[in-house]
């Protein structure tokens, strides 16, 4: 049997989100539930979720940025002949700000990189539980089921608490 997948269409998170309780508690995996909004939802089982890496991430590209930014302030007064009179080459004054702008490219660099992995946003396709309710304001809960015991418990679950006017509907997955 091929995997299909059930949309409920939700006035509001909270009726989403009981129908997601439910859906758990009669058996539903939460790995195959979706529960999908155009705000952010801040959802009760949200610490399940891995923690950001965000933050690594920045300073890890701040000190790379700093790195390179130093690099490149030596080499190039070292490369090109300048007649300093005497005085050093390389100066922490005249280089701290270049120095400073690089490392502040790396973390900003490091944090969208990061940001666009974590948030699935250079996945390749369309996604194919998403229903355009979703940009009319409605929550829209998703059940990929993997089997019929999951497909009929998500129909009479889903299928009951739904208050759009709008069934659930089945897809097929591609």
């Amino acid at each position: 049997m091929m995997n299909e997948r059930i949309l409920a269409i939700f006035d509001s998170a909270d009726q989403a989100q009981a129908a997601a309780g439910e859906l758990q508690l009669g058996g539903v995996p939460r790995a195959a539930i979706t529960i999908m909004s155009s705000e952010p939802l801040h959802l009760a089982d949200s610490e399940e979720q891995p923690k950001s890496g965000i933050g690594l991430f920045a300073i890890a590209g701040g000190v790379i940025g700093g790195f390179f930014g130093l690099l490149l302030t030596v080499w190039t007064s070292r490369r090109v002949d300048i007649v300093t009179g005497g005085m050093p080459i390389v100066t922490p004054w005249a280089f701290g700000i270049i120095v400073f702008e690089l490392t502040a490219l790396g973390v900003i660099l490091a944090t969208l990189l990061r940001l666009i992995f974590e948030a699935r946003l250079a996945r390749r396709g369309s996604l194919d539980d998403y229903d355009v309710a979703i940009a009319d304001g409605y929550v829209v809960v998703s059940v990929e089921n993997a089997g019929d015991a999951h497909r009929e418990i998500a129909r009479q679950i889903l299928g009951s608490n739904t208050s759009h006017p709008a069934a659930p509907t089945d897809a097929p997955i591609q």
